[in-house]
């Protein structure tokens, strides 16, 4: 549906939808994949790709697996840039090959919408943008660990009903800074694929 009505359409994947929709949509294809399909062809394409987005966030172990993150946060930091690509190519190599087989035809499908982006303004980077994070987590246990050695400096801050939260402002930047990566590893993938690197 998206390569063949969308790939022209300004924002695709960038666009969202009524989430309730979405989800009512998601429980159909659990139930009956063939009637989620044709209620799917009834929407417009940015219900098909807020859906794909939904399906990849949901996974219980992301594409890029949460065993390798660390691997690749390493490699994607990495100022040579021959270096780089061999250690983002050698860690690709280590996810599951279906992970990979999937990764490899999800890219594909996104150097096509970006083949398009004088219409549709979705280059590399602003698909990136959007797939960093649906495609790449770190497991629970990374996580712990990355906090836990924080300073852990909380600040009052007031939420939309005036009341104070505490906000650990060192989480906060590390989530950033990790969201940041995922970014440059999905986009540096993309190239490499483009380039038939991988």
């Amino acid at each position: 549906m998206v390569e063949n009505e969308g790939l022209d359409e300004t924002g695709i994947y960038r666009v969202c939808c009524v989430a309730s929709d979405l989800q009512k949509l998601r429980h159909e294809f659990d139930r009956n994949r063939h009637r989620g399909e044709e209620l799917l062809a009834q929407k417009n394409v940015h219900v098909a790709t807020n859906l794909l987005k939904l399906f990849f966030r949901e996974l219980p172990e992301p594409l890029f697996s949460s065993t390798l993150y660390k691997q690749f946060l390493h490699a994607i930091q990495l100022t040579d840039v021959d270096n780089q690509r061999v250690t983002l190519i050698n860690t690709l190599d280590l996810l599951p090959s279906d992970n990979r087989k999937i990764l490899f035809y999800l890219l594909d499908h996104l150097i096509r919408v970006s083949d398009h982006s004088q219409k549709n303004m979705m280059h590399l980077d602003n698909l990136a943008v959007v797939f960093g994070p649906t495609l790449m987590r770190p497991s629970k246990l990374i996580t712990t660990a990355i906090y836990s050695g924080s300073n852990q400096r909380l600040n009052a801050v007031t939420n939309n009903n005036g009341q104070a939260i505490q906000t650990d402002l060192d989480q906060m930047s590390s989530e950033l800074q990790g969201s940041m990566y995922q970014c440059q590893v999905v986009l540096a993938c993309l190239k490499l694929r483009r380039e038939k690197l991988l």
